[in-house]
C-alpha cells in the first residue's frame, strides 16, 4: 500500500488554462520519495519485546530512488556480498530498525516489494536447464509471490517454546534438537564465510554451515563444541529431516515458477534467489 505524494509537494495550481507563475510551482527540493507498506510473512512474531516490528504485521519502507540503483551497481559493494544488505539499510523507512535484525522471510518480502515498486512486476531473466544446460529466457511474475507460515506445528512433532525457539526430534539418532529462525545477521555472516571460502579455493560447506547456525541446542547440550561435533557427525537423513523442519518453522515468501526446458523437455520448479541479480538480471 502505497502512502500518497501529493500534499508532499505543496499547493498546486488551480488547474486553469493559464501557465501557473514560477512561484507557484512546487520546489524540487520539498519532494522526498513516497513510501509503501510491505505485508511480513513473520506477522510480527518471532522478535523480541522492544524490538520495533514485534507484533507489527507490516513494515513501511522507500520506493528505490536513483540512489538506491547506485548501491546497487557497486562493484565494491558487489564484491563485498554487502550491495542488499545496503539497500535494505536505505529502504526502511523507520531508523529504529536495523535490516540484519529483520528475519530473512521479512527481508525478501521487502526486496520482491522494492523491486516491483521499481521495474514492475515482470521479473525477466534466463534459466539454465539443470538437465542439458541450455539457457532460455524465462519471466516470473511477482504479484504471485506464496507467502508460508507456519501451520499447526504440534501435528506435526514440532514444538515453540516461549522464547521463540522450535524443538523437535530427529528421526535417525532421536535427538533432542532446538533450533531458531535465522536473522539479517545470519545472512551476512554466511555470505562472508562463504567468500572466504571460494577466495582460498576451500570446499563450500553451505549444508553444514547452516545447520550450525540456527542449532540451538541437542539434547540440552548449547556449547559450539558440541553443537559442530553434532552437525559434522549428522546423517544425510537427520540433516534433510533438520532443515525440513526449518522450512516448515520459517514464515518466508517464494517466487516459484514451473519450467519447461525446450531443448529437452526436462521439467521443474523454478525459485528466484533474491540477490543483486535480482534487480539487474541482465
Amino acid at each position: 500500500m502505497s502512502r500518497n505524494n501529493e500534499e508532499r509537494f505543496g499547493p498546486r495550481g488551480d488547474g486553469g488554462s493559464e501557465s501557473p507563475a514560477a512561484s507557484s510551482l512546487p520546489n524540487p527540493m520539498d519532494f522526498v520519495a513516497p513510501t509503501e507498506h510491505v505485508e511480513l510473512p513473520s506477522q510480527g512474531q518471532g522478535y523480541p519485546e522492544g524490538h520495533p516490528l514485534c507484533g507489527e504485521e507490516t513494515i513501511e519502507i522507500r520506493f528505490m530512488t536513483a540512489k538506491d540503483e547506485d548501491i546497487l551497481t557497486s562493484r565494491s559493494l558487489l564484491k563485498k556480498g554487502l550491495a542488499i544488505e545496503r539497500l535494505l539499510s536505505s529502504l526502511i523507512y523507520d531508523q529504529r530498525i536495523d535490516a540484519k535484525s529483520l528475519l530473512v522471510g521479512d527481508r525478501n518480502a521487502i526486496i520482491i516489494a522494492a523491486r516491483r515498486s521499481a521495474y514492475g512486476n515482470i521479473y525477466s531473466t534466463k534459466a539454465t536447464c539443470p538437465n542439458c544446460t541450455t539457457v532460455t529466457p524465462h519471466e516470473f511474475d511477482l504479484n504471485k509471490a506464496v507467502v508460508t507460515t507456519p501451520e499447526e506445528l504440534e501435528d506435526i512433532g514440532i514444538t515453540k517454546t516461549d522464547r521463540g525457539t522450535f524443538v523437535c526430534w530427529l528421526p535417525k539418532t532421536e535427538f533432542k534438537v532446538e533450533i531458531r529462525l535465522l536473522k539479517g545477521q545470519d545472512e551476512v555472516e554466511m555470505v562472508a564465510k562463504a567468500q572466504k571460502q571460494n577466495k582460498n579455493n576451500s570446499p563450500e560447506r553451505n549444508v553444514s554451515d547452516q545447520l550450525k547456525r540456527f542449532i540451538v541446542s541437542v539434547n540440552d547440550f548449547d556449547t559450539p563444541k558440541v553443537i559442530n561435533h553434532v552437525v559434522e557427525n549428522l546423517t544425510a537423513v537427520d540433516s534433510k529431516y533438520l532443515r525440513g523442519v526449518y522450512r516448515q518453522c520459517s514464515p518466508n515468501i517464494q517466487i516459484i515458477d514451473d519450467f519447461s526446458c525446450p531443448a529437452c523437455g526436462y521439467e521443474q520448479e523454478l525459485e528466484v534467489p533474491f540477490g543483486a541479480d535480482f534487480f539487474w538480471p541482465e
